[in-house]
């Protein structure tokens, strides 16, 4: 018989590495096993933490108890507690936090509280009445006609602000029922039926709605290759580039068909701004229910899809960034759409980008992963040229009809009007934009700021108003009559007249997606204009109202952010215009020129989907810009070709590896002096590949109150650089106030 291990080593979730000692006691010895949720002493309290490992030894004397095992499994599964110990050391960051990250909330709050839920009976005896709470009522069934179906009861209760009474009232009127149980439609669809571990059924998997089409043929290619390494499985890494239109997705749906057919699972990361309502109604149409994961669902909804995961109540997940973690059972397949989308690098702890996490855990457990994208990164590309992923192209669009015309219009070459004030939409797209509308066709405009106005200054004396937290200018945001920092949140009245000099010609200017869509309500009376933006899309259902209005083509004309340049396959939309295409060419970044290029790739992908064909009007003031060219031409190896000899002459990815560190207190000097300090151990340890190039200000210079200085490591070697950064991590600030933040992989370097 086998002595116990008389130790547990706990992972908690703070921002320390360290691993933690606690004796187990005889009585929880069966139940502390690694991924399983405990609660332990630690300082003057007590705190949640997470069974990593059991152990032999103690690393110090008189370790402390285990006062409570919370679960009775074990919260993670041995080959993701793996994985997120991959992570936690890959990204310097502790165990702790990357469990938090990985796993919802309510599943970690372990609750156990039954759901209920509330829907609609269809019955005629369903009014709302009258006398006391009578309107409580009237929003509680408004809500459940909104939502198409069921919800749970907690969550209905919350969006009508009404209390548990009304829900019972209309209970007893026949109006609706409250369920103990998720209903059979829950999802919208009912799950196809299950497929066995292993099972083929004879003639292939069906299809739950059968393709719309045939592949083609570079489609097929593409399908063939991925299902080699499904069945049997192994793992590799593939490449699937295809032009926006090109039938990537249709080519995921094989692969996943396959994976299930050999009985295995299958997790799709998409963009967070692509997890619309249609999205995941598409996955359900083609492949029957698929979990859910992504930040707009309720608590209690994620803990739900996730506990349909572990129950292998179904095998496929479909979600944003988190769920590369998702408990899918019997993997076998992982994708990663649009791979090239910032939002998959988490921007505060742990920052861990789950492209790369999705590599490693199919290589951890010898399965394929695909990453699909019109617009791969450098580093992505660079990978396929070094071998280490298989290149799939996809370079025409499935129904036939050429790219959309792009045509680039020179804003300095138009003529000024006789005000002075240079037009937000020049001539040229409003003559396109009228067009559209009178051949009853539909248009896109995209201009990467939200708000009214980005700038309130005063020409007299040049004042302006900016953040006192941030010490950025303040976004006008009209309809809400007030000034915004989009980053700390800080709100001011927005001022008539100058607050320095009484000036009462104060101006707003550069414009966002506010004025746009103000602009265009003037130019095109009658007309229905929609907006998409942050500011618009304040829930999951209000970003499905207005996409769903442009769908049906009751939205002529949608202006939006980045929200409407990805993902939206709407065949009414045969004109795209970009406002102000040039916007982010001057950000102190290296990557500025690739993003842009991207970015107008992808939503100029959106026009001339349908039957007619598209075009594209881009207002530049900078034409000639390569970035612009790649973007006109749909070829971002124009920006790779331009760009490849700096970045390997000055050893930016992906011809080198990076670090950022960044300072920040809320006293500029000590800020600097820590920046100073770590600079100097990272000089100290004589690692010749390695480069410091700081510190400095970041272009952010202040955020929320605090300085910031950072400190940009890199070298062309991975091994000396993760030394020097582990050095980083392991040395303590000068001042205690200072936050040190240590980002591996840097996307963001403002």
């Amino acid at each position: 018989m086998v002595a116990p291990l008389p130790y547990a080593r706990i992972a908690l979730a703070i921002p320390v590495p360290d691993l933690f000692d606690y004796r187990v006691p005889p009585e929880l010895d069966a139940a502390v096993v690694p991924g399983a949720r405990v609660r332990v002493p630690f300082g003057r309290g007590v705190r949640i933490g997470y069974c990593i490992e059991r152990s032999a030894e103690k690393r110090h004397e008189s370790p402390k108890a285990i006062e409570a095992v919370l679960d009775d499994a074990p919260l993670v599964e041995a080959d993701l507690l793996d994985l997120i110990r991959w992570t936690a050391d890959y990204y310097l960051c502790s165990v702790g936090e990357v469990i938090e990250a990985a796993v919802p909330k309510g599943v970690r709050e372990g609750r156990r509280k039954a759901v209920r839920w509330a829907r609609r009976t269809g019955a005629a005896a369903a009014a709302s009445g009258k006398g006391a709470g009578a309107e409580s009522r009237a929003r509680l069934l408004a809500e459940l006609d909104r939502a198409g179906g069921a919800l749970p009861l907690d969550e209905l209760l919350g969006r009508a602000q009404a209390g548990e009474s009304s829900a019972k009232t209309l209970e007893r009127r026949g109006a609706i029922e409250i369920l103990r149980a998720p209903p059979p439609e829950f999802g919208g669809l009912s799950p196809a039926a299950p497929l066995l571990p292993g099972e083929r059924p004879a003639g292939g998997t069906p299809w739950r709605t059968p393709p719309p089409y045939p592949l083609t043929a570079e489609q097929r290619r593409a399908v063939e290759a991925i299902e080699g390494a499904i069945d049997p499985p192994r793992f590799e890494s593939f490449l699937l580039e295809g032009v926006t239109g090109s039938g990537k997705t249709e080519v995921y749906f094989h692969a996943i068909r396959t994976a299930l057919a050999a009985g295995r699972g299958a997790l799709v990361l998409v963009p967070e701004i692509a997890l619309t309502p249609q999205t995941v109604a598409r996955f359900e149409e083609r492949l029957g229910e698929v979990a859910v994961l992504h930040s707009l669902l309720t608590p209690i909804e994620r803990s739900m899809h996730y506990g349909r995961l572990r129950s292998r109540e179904v095998r496929v997940v479909i979600g944003a960034r988190s769920a590369i973690f998702a408990p899918v059972p019997e993997l076998g397949l992982i994708v990663v759409d649009e791979c090239h989308e910032e939002s998959y690098k988490q921007e505060n702890a742990p920052r861990y980008h789950a492209r790369d996490v999705a590599v490693m855990r199919a290589a951890k457990l010898r399965i394929p992963v695909v990453l699909g994208s019109a617009t791969p990164s450098a580093e992505t590309r660079e990978n396929v040229h070094r071998g280490r992923a298989t290149g799939l192209l996809l370079p025409r669009r499935v129904t036939g009809h050429g790219r959309a015309t792009v045509e680039i219009v020179d804003r300095r070459a138009e003529p000024i009007p006789p005000s002075g004030a240079i037009p937000l939409l020049g001539p040229r797209l409003v003559e396109r934009l009228r067009e559209a509308v009178d051949r009853g066709e539909q248009a896109l405009l995209f201009l990467n700021r939200r708000g009214f106005a980005r700038r309130i200054h005063c020409p007299r004396c040049g004042y302006q108003l900016r953040c006192p937290e941030c010490d950025i200018a303040l976004t006008f945001h009209k309809r809400e009559g007030r000034s915004l920092c989009h980053y700390c949140g800080t709100v001011r009245p927005a001022p008539d007249t100058c607050p320095d000099c009484a000036f009462p010609g104060i101006r707003r200017a550069l414009p966002g997606t506010e004025r746009i869509e103000e602009t265009l309500a003037a130019i095109f009376p009658g007309v229905e204009i929609g907006r998409l933006d942050r500011d618009t899309a304040t829930s999951g259902r209000r970003l499905e109202e207005i996409l769903e209005r442009f769908r049906t083509g009751k939205t002529r004309i949608l202006v939006g952010t980045q929200m409407v340049a990805k993902g939206h396959d709407i065949p009414g939309v045969t004109l795209v215009g970009v406002i102000d295409a040039d916007l982010a060419l001057g950000l102190p970044d290296f990557r500025a020129a690739e993003r842009t290029a991207q970015l107008l790739c992808q939503v100029s992908g959106r026009a001339g989907r349908g039957d007619r064909p598209g075009r594209v009007v881009i207002q530049t003031r900078q034409p000639e810009h390569y970035a612009l060219q790649a973007a006109a031409r749909q070829d971002l190896g124009i920006v790779r070709e331009r760009e490849a000899p700096t970045r390997r002459l000055l050893g930016y990815p992906p011809f080198g590896t990076l670090v950022r560190v960044l300072c920040e207190d809320a006293d500029e000097a000590r800020a600097l002096a820590t920046a100073e300090g770590l600079k100097g151990v990272i000089d100290r340890l004589g690692e010749g590949a390695v480069r410091a190039l700081g510190p400095a200000p970041a272009p952010l210079a202040k955020l929320r109150g605090r300085y910031r200085q950072h400190i940009l490591v890199k070298s062309r070697e991975r091994a000396p650089l993760r030394r020097a950064a582990r050095e980083v991590a392991s040395a303590k600030p000068r001042f205690a106030s200072t936050r040190v933040v240590i980002d591996v992989d840097p996307v963001n370097l403002l």
